[in-house]
């Protein structure tokens, strides 16, 4: 029998023989152009796996968010009333606050007011007064005038009414703005 040929058959093209561009660019397809393709679909399905993870976590804060609307909700209500009580705790204090001030003035005219002299209106506020009064005669009404308008406790005093009645006695109003800080 005749000894075998062995033949030797090699179907890639040798190296030195790549000079074409379109050999070249399948050269570099199946060289690069896989690792990009295979660098791809790992981003890919990098991108698909997390998918899952960022809609169960948008899921989660959803329905936290939804848990913490409905306890704000309930709790409200609390909220209302505590701010209810907060007001009326602060009108209570600017009140008790203030409260003594009338008492003060109303000491200090009976104190400083002559003898037949008689209040008809008194009103009194925070940061003003205002009275209507009737007096026995020119000098006691000159008197107390001047009294209130030199103290420090009453400020821009005004006259705002004066007249004669036919038995001598003086009927008048007078306005003023109370120092709060005087009375203190």
């Amino acid at each position: 029998m005749p000894a075998k040929k062995k033949v030797n058959i090699n179907l890639l093209l040798k190296s030195e023989t790549v000079h074409s561009f379109s050999d070249q660019l399948l050269s570099w397809a199946l060289t690069y152009g896989r690792y990009i393709i295979i660098i791809t679909q790992i981003f890919v399905l990098s991108v698909f796996f997390a998918r899952f993870k960022l809609d169960r976590d948008y899921t989660d804060l959803k329905e936290l968010a939804f848990q913490k609307k409905a306890l704000i909700e309930s709790v409200s209500d609390l909220d209302t009333e505590i701010r209810r009580v907060q007001n009326k705790l602060a009108n209570i204090k600017t009140i008790t606050s203030n409260q003594d001030l009338p008492l003060e003035i109303i000491h200090f005219l009976q104190e400083n007011i002559p003898a037949n002299t008689r209040f008809s209106t008194l009103t009194i506020t925070s940061s003003k007064i205002t009275f209507a009064a009737k007096s026995g005669n020119l000098k006691e009404f000159s008197y107390f005038l001047q009294l209130i308008q030199k103290g420090n406790k009453l400020t821009n005093v005004a006259l705002d009414e004066i007249r004669r009645l036919p038995d001598g006695r003086i009927d008048f109003a007078i306005r003023g703005t109370v120092n709060q800080n005087a009375f203190n």
